[in-house]
């Protein structure tokens, strides 16, 4: 175990190369694909390409291209309208297909946003690396607990940059928060919480376009390794429902959590896995993952920082409570609490704060190091007016990264680790039972 010298000014570091645009460290043990990836200087455009033109996909291209420095290329979608839409977006010079391996093949694609539906997450990533192609890949990046030594093996092979979707921690909320944890400010770290909530809607009330047909949609293609099926196009637009496609809720919103919280407390993962929960409400036979689950996972003490539980639950039946944990959770720690937010980060404390204490967040600015005093023992700290948000400090990091060649805190052994405790959370759904768990060998233990 490290001491905590050792560990805080690690921290510190950490916190810093989320927005750094200059290299902290040594680039050690990356062999190259250069021949199959063009060479990308301090200075170059970034061209990049998407794959997977959903809801998500739109959103991070959006975000991409207000990184200065950075042109679409191309665009993958199993579906014609999305295609159509792309051009109509981004432009009629676009290339645009339905087989990403013609965006792979092409020689000007620096980098994919890959945002499929989960069981081709994996799949797509190894085939860009070993295509050299940098890739951003939504969460979670495995949709199998087995697939992710083969991803991080990939990423070693070709050194190619590897960035995981979950935006959320890099925020300028969550830089603070852990630089706050770190200073003891709270003291050692016992619990977490976080919450999702959401309205139910009309059973039954999911209607495909007009157009969605076997004409317009690869529908095979789409199936990939998933059991084969006849054309089912609730399970193409709403395949989150569906476990031969997704992670239920806790790939899909509980990972948000767990990386937040593996790079405040500088976790690797839990012990324990236990979850419970059941479709309550939609029993109209459209989806096969639970509406309502709560997980608990159990992290041993790491730098001394605290033993801790992390509590996490989502309610699609709950029109009232308005909760998303992603952007509003709590950090409970002896001496203190933080609400952490993407923006902003409460500090409740049970005596008066030292203010030297507070210093350590002069290395953040943009309105962090100026904090509104509610009380000695209450601060809130906010991001100044204009903060661009944590969607953007993300897709910012992953892009200086590869014009720099500089380390990226949400990397593939990241991304691996903490993708791994939400599809142990819906295993452990599965099975009725809690699942112990081998964060260091990436396996379940017997």
């Amino acid at each position: 175990m490290q001491n905590r010298r050792e560990f805080i000014k690690k921290m510190a570091i950490g916190s810093v190369a989320l927005s750094s645009t200059t290299s902290l460290f040594p680039s050690t043990g990356e062999r190259l694909a250069k021949d199959v990836r063009r060479t990308v200087s301090a200075n170059s455009n970034i061209n990049i390409a998407l794959i997977g033109k959903g809801g998500m996909g739109t959103s991070n291209t959006h975000t991409a291209l207000s990184v200065q420095g950075v042109k679409l290329v191309g665009v993958c979608d199993l579906y014609d309208k999305r295609l159509k839409d792309a051009k109509a977006q981004w432009g009629n010079d676009l290339f645009t297909t339905k087989e990403y391996k013609e965006i792979l093949s092409r020689k000007d694609v620096d980098a994919v946003i890959i945002a499929t539906p989960d069981h081709w997450h994996q799949p797509i990533a190894i085939e860009a690396m070993n295509a050299g192609k940098h890739v951003y890949c939504e969460k979670p990046v495995i949709h199998k607990l087995n697939e992710g030594k083969a991803l991080i093996e990939a990423q070693r092979k070709t050194g190619v940059k590897f960035q995981v979707g979950s935006q959320g921690m890099a925020s300028l909320g969550n830089r603070a928060a852990r630089l706050l944890v770190q200073q003891g400010v709270i003291g050692p770290v016992n619990f977490v919480d976080g919450q999702f909530t959401s309205a139910p809607g009309r059973l039954n009330a999911f209607t495909a376009p007009e157009d969605a047909s076997e004409e317009t949609i690869w529908w095979s293609r789409f199936l990939g390794n998933a059991p084969k099926k006849p054309f089912n196009p609730q399970h193409f637009f709403a395949w989150r429902n569906w476990k031969d496609y997704g992670t239920g809720i806790a790939g899909d919103l509980f990972v948000h959590v767990l990386s937040s919280i593996h790079y405040i407390m500088d976790a690797e993962g839990p012990e324990k896995v236990y979850t419970t929960g059941g479709l309550r409400h939609y029993t109209d036979g459209l989806r096969d993952t639970p509406d309502v689950m709560l997980g608990y996972f159990d992290y041993p003490d790491r730098n001394n920082l605290g033993a801790f539980t992390v509590q996490l639950g989502a309610n699609y039946v709950d029109g009232v409570s308005k909760k998303w944990g992603s952007m509003d959770f709590k950090i409970v720690g002896s001496k203190g609490t933080l609400d952490v937010g993407w923006d902003k980060v409460v500090l409740k404390t049970m005596e008066d704060v030292n203010p030297k204490d507070l210093e350590v967040l002069e290395q953040l600015g943009q309105g962090m190091n100026a904090p509104e005093k509610i009380s000695p023992r209450e601060y809130v700290f906010h991001a100044e007016k204009g903060y661009k948000g944590g969607h953007y400090d993300h897709h910012f990091n992953f892009i200086n990264g590869i014009r720099n060649n500089t380390p990226l805190t949400a990397d593939v052994l990241f991304a691996v680790r903490t993708a791994a405790p939400a599809l142990l959370s819906f295993e452990s759904y599965l099975r009725k039972d809690a699942i112990q768990w081998d964060a260091q060998k990436l396996k379940i233990k017997k």
